[in-house]
């Protein structure tokens, strides 16, 4: 059975601006390419280069249609881009992320940083709290499906 629900998109009025992270826990591999952050009320995903190409433009620009974020156990799908999940920390991680999304809470999604990570790094941020409307804007929303 397929659920589904609405999540409102951020973007920064202005290039490479973005809140920090925050606290959280992470297994960090350079060579991973979907590595998973868990914070207290919010998950963010960095992403390979390879990957951040394709789920920036995806994820964070404008589109005729409602752009959709498709979840099944072993795939994270972006509109017409499909990944699919190479190891068990990734299928482990993708089911709590879905938890997460499926909570009652309202979602939103934005970039966001942490010094930790290497300079430009930014991590696609899922959190229940949205950020700071003096450096965000918000734009069309995401549809979540979780399959």
């Amino acid at each position: 059975m397929n659920e589904s629900r609405i999540i409102k998109r951020y973007n920064a009025y202005y290039k490479d601006w973005c809140l920090a992270f925050g606290e959280h826990t992470v297994e960090y591999e350079e060579e991973r390419d979907i590595n998973w952050l868990f914070g207290e009320d919010r998950i963010g995903l960095i992403l390979s280069r390879a990957l951040w190409k394709e789920a920036q433009h995806q994820l964070l620009g404008h589109h005729q249609e409602i752009p959709q974020l498709v979840l099944s156990d072993d795939t994270v799908g972006i509109n017409k881009f499909d990944y699919r999940l190479k190891d068990d920390i990734g299928r482990m991680n993708i089911q709590k992320l879905k938890t997460f999304l499926l909570s009652k809470e309202e979602l939103h999604m934005f970039l966001s940083s942490h010094l930790f990570y290497p300079s430009h790094t930014r991590i696609i941020t899922f959190a229940m709290k949205k950020p700071l409307l003096i450096m965000y804007k918000e734009m069309q929303p995401l549809q979540l499906i979780i399959e």
